[in-house]
């Protein structure tokens, strides 16, 4: 099973990417910092985890989402290699979102799920 849960801060406003053709879709790209506790010298650290949404998703995030705001995140990972300007073959993997919760101090805020329409089902349409 690939399932992901996370619980984090954005760690900067979310990058959108808004589709150029007819046939494209919107594209969202953020961090959640995680915490993952205490060191041996007694030094907090955390995962700064790579998160992608696409679609009506990401029209979703573009709106509500914004630098320094708590969230859960609950999607996939998804692997894939691209090619840079360089010409360099690179590895990434990313989470990409199957629903998001804001956590605030009155608890969570549901963002939309009937927004949150199936995604991709193949890895070739993950391509962007």
């Amino acid at each position: 099973m690939n399932e992901v849960r996370l619980f984090g801060i954005l760690t900067k406003d979310p990058n959108i990417r808004h589709a150029e053709r007819e046939d494209g879709y919107d594209v969202a790209r953020f961090t959640v910092r995680v915490e993952q506790g205490e060191r041996e010298d007694g030094k907090n650290y955390a995962d700064n985890i790579n998160v992608v949404a696409f679609r009506k998703v990401a029209e979703l995030v573009e709106k509500k989402l914004k630098k320094d705001m708590a969230v859960i995140v609950l999607g996939h990972v998804h692997a894939s290699f691209y090619t840079n300007r360089d010409g360099e073959r690179v590895f990434s993997q990313d989470i990409v979102v199957d629903k998001i919760d804001i956590v605030t101090a009155e608890g969570l805020v549901n963002m939309e799920p009937e927004a949150m329409q199936a995604l991709p089902e193949t890895a070739e349409e993950y391509t962007y």
